[in-house]
């Protein structure tokens, strides 16, 4: 990641996924370089990272889509899965370790993460870290 960055980590990490597990990915990630500080960076892919291990473990989907994007100097990253869908009592129960990393990975930069189910429907995540991002045309793909 600290050569190649956030976005083609999380790509290269949804590959991986899909090849371990069977679960398509459908990405919809910045064609630009995000050149967030390494802090940011390191704890916006662990989320993710642990956001497609909870898909595996507990959702029974067969597809995740995920985006990332700036929006209004914050980076935003969705994960929606087409699983069972986390039951609303499971987001907040202390015993979600998982969770709870997240959300110790996102408080510290101001940042916010939103998780909705719906039943049979699947799970939506949305992580947003508020932060001055420089958006640089990376060369090497276009």
């Amino acid at each position: 990641m600290d050569n190649l960055g956030l976005t083609a980590a999380i790509g290269s990490h949804a590959g991986d996924f899909r090849k371990r597990t069977g679960i398509r990915c459908k990405l919809s990630l910045p064609p630009d370089t995000l050149m967030l500080d390494r802090e940011r960076s390191t704890a916006a892919f662990r989320v993710f990272q642990e956001l497609l291990t909870n898909v595996a473990r507990h959702a029974n989907a067969t597809r995740i889509d995920v985006a990332m994007r700036v929006d209004a100097g914050a980076l935003v990253l969705t994960v929606e899965d087409n699983g069972k869908g986390i039951a609303e009592s499971a987001i907040y129960d202390p015993k979600s370790l998982g969770l709870l990393g997240m959300r110790e990975r996102v408080f510290p930069f101001g940042g916010a993460i939103e998780i909705t189910g719906l039943r049979d429907k699947g799970t939506q995540v949305r992580v947003v870290y508020p932060s001055r991002l420089e958006v640089e045309f990376d060369r090497t793909c276009g």
